[in-house]
């Protein structure tokens, strides 16, 4: 077993995640890349794994081991997951940084919403919000020609997703994050 595998099962072992080692797991895709927070490269290695109930899905080692757990990751390129991935990260860190403020970012969510609502005859609801520091992304839903539609954005640039895209299994921000720092716009 390669040592990006043995950690990868040692994290899904964890019993905060699911307790008992996967069943198979394989190092899928790897690659020497730039990563939010990071000065240098860091290697990124995607592993597929199947626990003892069935269960499959994709997870990440490098610059930190994750996966989306329960979440259906089928159908994703691996650059697509890379983003994904990437774009989770950026939201982890923001969250978890202490200057953080939950109850602020509230009451700014709350601020938005009633803004987008007077502004966005079409206006549904925000789905995704992030604040830190000036940066503000979000995305809220919208009803257009009779179809809803998600729009994930910083206010200057935008993504829509349509109802049924794939990108809103996950919070919408973590492809949109994503593709803003790839693209070099974050």
């Amino acid at each position: 077993m390669k040592s990006s595998e043995q950690e990868m099962a040692n994290w899904l072992a964890h019993p905060m995640e699911f307790g008992e080692p996967p069943e198979a797991i394989e190092e899928i895709y790897r690659e020497r890349t730039y990563w939010p927070l990071f000065d240098q490269k860091v290697t990124l290695a995607f592993h597929y794994y199947r626990m003892k109930d069935g269960f499959s899905s994709i997870g990440m080692t490098g610059p930190i081991t994750w996966s989306f757990l329960g979440d259906d990751l089928s159908g994703f390129t691996m650059e697509e997951l890379k983003r994904l991935y990437a774009g989770w990260y950026i939201a982890f860190a923001a969250v978890n940084s202490p200057n953080y403020d939950r109850q602020q970012n509230k009451q700014a969510r709350q601020a938005l919403e009633e803004k987008l609502r007077y502004t966005q005859p079409s206006f549904i609801k925000i789905v995704d919000y992030l604040a830190f520091g000036a940066l503000v992304f979000y995305a809220y839903t919208i009803t257009r020609d009779g179809k809803e539609l998600t729009l994930a954005t910083d206010g200057t640039e935008q993504m829509t997703y349509e109802a049924q895209s794939k990108y809103l299994r996950l919070p919408p921000l973590y492809y949109f994050l994503g593709s803003l720092f790839f693209e070099g716009k974050l």
